[in-house]
C-alpha cells in the first residue's frame, strides 16, 4: 500500500505530455503505439508474446509468475519486467506512451495513476471484458476501479488496510475488558488509559502534514456516514455534518489529552508506529505492515475492527492494480488473459500470501497458499474482514491535490488553529477547485 503521493502538479505536467502522446501516436492493430519485439522499451507480438511492467515484484517472483501463466496458456508468453520504484513509475509510462513503446500490461500500486494514463488514448477499458472477476471482488475495491462511468484497470490481491491495535497490558490496568466497539467508546477508554504526568496516553492521533492522516481519518468520515467526493465524482462531500463529528472526535482527543499532542512520524512515516511499540499510547490505528514491528517491540497486543459510527465501521484499503495497453491484437488477446489469470482465486491467494498482504477477492482465502499463511499469523482474519466495508481512495486525478489539502487542513484544526468545521470548509474549496481543473 502506498503511503506517499506525488503532489497533483506533477499530474496536470504529466496530462499534458500525455495529450501530445495521444495526438501523435498511432500504428499497431488497436490504433496506438507499441512496436514489435519484447525489449524493455518495447512490446507487442501478434504471436501472443507480450510484456508488463512492474514496480513492485521482484525478479523471481516475476519468473515464477511468467512460468505459471505460460504453462496455462499455451502460444501465450508473459515477459514481465521490474521498471522502477513506484514513485518512479508514473514518469517512465508517461515516456513510454509518448514514445510508443508502452507495455501490454501496466501493474501499477498506484491507481489514480490510470485515468491520467487513459488521456494518452492507449489504455484500454475493461468495461464487460472480466465481469465475474470484476463483480467478485470486495464492494469498496470493485467501486474503485471505475472512473466515468469506465472499468480502467483490474485489482490485484496484496491489499492492506487498517485496523485497531490495542496494548492488552494497558487494558488490563486500566480495568478495560476490551477493545472499544465505537468512536464514543474509543474516547471514553482513552481517558481511563491516559496519564500525561507520565507520558502516557490513549490513542495516537497522527500530526503532520502527510497521506497517512487523509488515509487514517477517511474511515472515520465512512462511519459517520460521509463521503469522500459526490457520487459522480465531480465534487468533494466530506465538508458534511459526518465529517466535522469525525473530525471533532480526534479534536476532542487531543484537547482532552487522551492523545499525544506532539507527532511520532518517524523516518518519513507518520502512523505512529513509535508511540505505540514505545507504550507511550494504548491505542492505534495501523496496517498489518506493523504486526513485526509491534511483535519486536514486545508488545502483548491484539487486534479489533475499526471503532464503529453512526453508519457502522469501515476501513481505507491501498491496492495495486493491472491495466490494459494498446499494443497490438496478439499482445493485447494475451494480456487480457494475464490480467483474468492473476484475478483467479489461486493465482490471488499466492500474490497475497506471497507479500503479506490481503486477498482482493474472499475467495481467495479459501485457498490452500492463503490457509497456510493465516495459520502462521494469527491476526490476519481480522485485516481480511475489515475489507467488506471497507474503501478505497478515490480514483481521479485530482486525488494528490485534494488528499494534500485536506490533510493540511486536518492537522491545522489538530493544532487548534482552526475549527473542523473551517477546516473542512477550507479543504472542500481547494479539492473542488483540483477536480473542475484536473477532472
Amino acid at each position: 500500500m502506498m503511503i506517499s503521493r506525488r503532489i497533483a502538479a506533477g499530474a496536470t505536467a504529466l496530462g499534458l505530455v500525455l495529450a501530445a502522446a495521444a495526438c501523435g501516436g498511432s500504428g499497431g492493430s488497436s490504433g496506438s503505439g507499441g512496436s514489435g519485439g519484447g525489449s524493455a522499451s518495447g512490446t507487442a507480438g501478434a504471436d501472443g508474446t507480450f510484456t508488463y511492467w512492474t514496480s513492485g515484484w521482484q525478479p523471481d517472483q516475476i519468473a515464477e509468475i511468467d512460468a505459471a501463466f505460460d504453462k496455462a496458456h499455451p502460444g501465450m508468453h508473459a515477459k514481465g519486467q521490474f521498471i522502477a520504484s513506484s514513485d518512479q513509475y508514473l514518469p517512465k509510462v508517461i515516456g513510454a506512451l509518448k514514445n510508443g513503446t508502452q507495455p501490454t500490461v501496466l501493474l501499477t500500486q498506484n491507481p489514480s495513476d490510470l485515468p491520467v494514463i487513459a488521456q494518452s488514448g492507449k489504455l484500454i477499458p475493461l468495461d464487460g471484458k472480466l465481469a465475474a472477476e470484476t463483480a467478485a471482488l470486495y464492494p469498496g475495491i470493485r467501486d474503485s476501479l471505475f472512473y466515468k462511468g469506465h472499468q480502467l484497470g483490474m485489482a490485484l490481491a496484496g491489499v492492506g488496510d487498517i485496523v485497531l491495535f490495542y496494548d492488552k497490558k494497558a487494558f488490563a490496568a486500566a480495568g478495560i475488558d476490551g477493545p472499544p466497539a465505537t468512536w464514543t467508546e474509543l474516547a471514553e477508554d482513552a481517558k481511563k488509559l491516559s496519564d500525561p504526568a507520565k507520558n502516557k496516553y490513549g490513542f495516537y492521533v497522527p500530526l503532520g502534514e502527510a497521506e497517512w492522516i487523509t488515509f487514517a481519518w477517511a474511515p472515520m468520515l465512512h462511519a459517520e456516514g460521509g463521503s469522500f467526493l459526490s457520487p459522480d465524482g465531480t465534487a468533494t462531500a466530506f465538508n458534511s455534518p459526518a465529517g466535522v463529528k469525525a473530525l471533532t472526535t480526534w479534536v476532542d482527543l487531543i484537547r482532552s489529552k487522551s492523545a499525544p499532542g506532539t507527532s511520532y512520524a518517524q523516518a518519513g512515516s507518520f502512523d505512529g508506529a513509535p508511540a505505540f511499540a514505545g507504550r507511550t499510547v494504548a491505542m492505534i490505528v495501523n496496517g498489518q505492515w506493523a504486526v513485526p514491528t509491534f511483535q519486536k517491540a514486545g508488545v502483548d497486543f491484539g487486534v479489533a475492527p475499526m471503532p464503529a459510527g453512526a453508519a457502522g465501521t469501515s476501513t481505507s484499503m491501498g491496492i495495486g492494480v493491472a491495466a490494459l495497453l494498446k499494443t497490438g491484437a496478439g499482445a493485447e488477446k494475451a494480456g487480457l488473459e494475464f490480467l483474468r489469470f492473476l484475478a483467479t482465486p489461486e493465482r490471488g491467494a499466492y500474490l497475497a500470501a506471497k507479500n503479506g498482504g490481503l486477498p482482493s477477492d474472499p475467495a481467495q482465502l479459501d485457498q490452500r497458499a492463503l490457509k497456510d499463511h493465516i495459520a502462521e499469523n494469527p491476526t490476519y482474519t481480522v485485516f481480511a474482514d475489515a475489507e467488506k466495508t471497507g474503501k478505497v481512495r478515490p480514483i481521479t486525478p485530482a486525488y494528490d491535490a485534494i488528499s494534500k489539502g485536506l490533510w493540511t487542513q486536518i492537522n491545522a484544526a489538530l493544532q487548534g488553529r482552526t475549527t473542523p468545521a473551517e477546516a473542512l470548509a477550507a479543504a472542500a474549496r481547494t479539492g473542488d477547485a483540483a477536480l473542475k481543473k484536473l477532472g
